[in-house]
């Protein structure tokens, strides 16, 4: 039996469980730290499956008039495997895993809220995500042969949405209700913030999409009235994965760039409301959920019109909260020009990472913008909306290959020492950065001239065996050649992630990487106040937090007493 212990300076009545320092105690923890470590490294070995299934996806796009590896419905299984992977496998919960270790530091939780309920998100998670890979190699899923394989993948989809809004209901409470007494949520981090904004956001549409599975699951096990069988399972559950949603996913990454950078440059920004206002700008304009215009089936011009003139604004929203961010951030690098941090991988990582951010906001304005244009049109040239083509492909690219890719380098080579208790090595953190940067953009550029100037169609969700490049469709002089581009960018990312778990094994799993003191940044915000790594169990040494960047305060604080003592 475990002991528990009442953390009587918390405002909540949280009980924290005394921790089984064997490897036992990984099974049931009630540590944040553990429970977070979890998420992290399963995460990123679920990454390999999501890249490998992409790389199919895009090799059959290599051939204008046939399919290469696959037939049309299994290219449409892979597709639909491939989306789901990279975002339910890897994306959402990674940045949740680096949140359920961080984020209780930084507002001086002992714990977070649901310590129990964090640990079962972590193996439904898990079990569901086994289940999903399983349903997919029994010929299941979207457009499969096997009908009860069809429902599993649906109840393994229900699965992993409700072990992720465990997750981000979890962050979102202890931010919001277990601070430190004297901090206010203006005055937090800034990774601590943009959670908030994605897990708030997250609590709001996931269930959407888990109102929707349940609805296609009875539908196709009892019915199949509204479905008339599998075929239209995908189009309506597909925006999960596209953009504008796939910005909710990034905010954090909006965070990461604000700890990293500031935190270098040991400056706050100089109007701190208006740097939660951008990130909170950019999680409010990328709520996807409303688009999802195919289960009412509707299509006229009014409401395709409508939804266009909706896109634009909303990716005009996000391209000025990011913008706004990077101003305010290079403002403060600006004021600090002369005496700049050294450049190191987190450092570089963040840099990039903000750039791509903006460079998606843009990319999709553009496309929102051209297709609106085109439906006011009517459509007289002939030409497919951009968000059928590999344009869309292009827009995820940047978001997931690049964005969150280098936003996940800049986030564990940043908190690797407060997380392991080691640093990773730097230049293999270069590396990492340089071959992320170079295949996200190879990524994004191929699909997105395919997309825009051969009409390479991303997927056509009305048959299956549609889904393959006819000649008649695609102008086979140059979409082929972008497909082969947009191949290489995701195998080139995918090596420089590689790299990052290599540097993991060797510096964390073998011991290689430089031991850490408390603070080997020289960081500003509460985590960087504890041991590298803080001790399992409940801590209470940040309870009267009443800032997000103590250790910069007090240095602040310090050089207002000397000049006092001077004059």
């Amino acid at each position: 039996m475990s002991e528990t212990t009442s953390d009587t300076a918390d405002m909540s009545t949280t009980t924290v469980t005394t921790e089984d320092p064997t490897p036992f105690g990984w099974l049931n923890t009630a540590d944040h730290k553990r429970v977070g470590r979890l998420f992290i490294v399963t995460s990123l070995m679920m990454l390999a499956l999501g890249v490998l299934l992409d790389a199919l996806v895009r090799l059959d796009l290599t051939d204008d008039a046939d399919h290469v590896l696959l037939d049309g419905s299994s290219f449409a299984q892979v597709f639909a495997w491939s989306r789901e992977s990279l975002v339910l496998l890897f994306l959402i919960p990674i940045f949740l895993g680096v949140a359920m270790y961080i984020v209780p530091l930084q507002v001086g939780a002992t714990n977070l809220a649901f310590p129990r309920a964090a640990t079962a998100s972590f193996w439904t998670w898990l079990v569901s995500g086994g289940v999903l890979i399983g349903a997919y190699l029994g010929n299941g899923g979207p457009y499969g042969g096997w009908s009860d394989g069809v429902d599993l993948h649906l109840l393994a989809l229900g699965g992993l949405v409700l072990a992720l809004l465990m997750g981000a209901i979890n962050v979102a409470t202890t931010i919001l209700t277990h601070r430190s007494r004297g901090m206010f949520l203006d005055r937090s981090s800034p990774f601590a913030w943009s959670m908030l904004v994605t897990a708030s956001m997250l609590v709001v549409s996931l269930p959407v999409l888990f109102g929707q599975l349940a609805i296609l699951y009875v539908d196709h096990r009892y019915g199949r009235v509204f479905l008339g069988g599998n075929g239209g399972i995908w189009e309506r559950i597909d925006w999960i994965y596209e953009a504008p949603q796939l910005f909710i996913y990034t905010v954090p990454v909006l965070g990461i760039v604000a700890e990293v950078v500031l935190g270098s440059l040991r400056k706050k920004v100089f109007e701190p409301l208006a740097m939660y206002f951008t990130i909170g700008l950019v999680g409010l304009f990328g709520f996807g959920a409303w688009a999802n215009f195919s289960i009412t089936n509707e299509g006229t011009d009014l409401a395709d019109g409508f939804e266009g003139i909706v896109l634009v604004g909303m990716y005009g929203g996000a391209t000025v909260g990011i913008l706004g961010l990077l101003a305010l951030i290079g403002f403060a690098a600006f004021q600090s020009r002369k005496n700049l941090p050294k450049p190191t991988a987190a450092l570089l990582a963040a840099f990039g990472a903000g750039q791509l951010m903006l460079l998606a906001a843009i990319y999709g304005l553009v496309g929102a913008g051209v297709d609106w244009l085109e439906i006011v049109g009517r459509g007289n040239d002939g030409n497919p909306y951009l968000r059928d083509t590999t344009w869309v492909t292009g827009q995820q690219s940047v978001l997931i290959y690049g964005a969150a890719f280098l936003g996940i380098v800049s986030a564990l080579h940043w908190w690797a020492p407060k997380i392991w208790g080691r640093s990773l090595d730097n230049m293999m953190g270069m590396l990492s950065f340089l071959l992320v940067a170079v295949g996200a953009t190879l990524a994004t550029v191929g699909p997105a001239i395919a997309g825009a100037f051969a009409e390479t169609p991303d997927f056509v969700y009305a048959d299956a065996n549609a889904t393959s490049l006819y000649s008649d469709w695609v102008d086979a002089s140059s979409g082929p050649g972008m497909a082969w581009l947009g191949l290489i960018g995701i195998l080139v990312a995918g090596a420089g992630m590689i790299v990052l778990k290599v540097n993991l094994l060797i510096s964390i799993v073998l011991k290689k990487g430089t031991e850490a003191d408390a603070n080997p940044w020289n960081g500003i915000a509460p985590e960087w106040m504890l041991d590298s790594p803080p001790a399992l169990g409940p801590l209470s040494e940040l309870r009267d937090l009443d800032s997000g960047m103590p250790l910069l305060d007090a240095a602040l604080e310090a050089e207002d007493v000397d000049e006092e003592v001077t004059v």
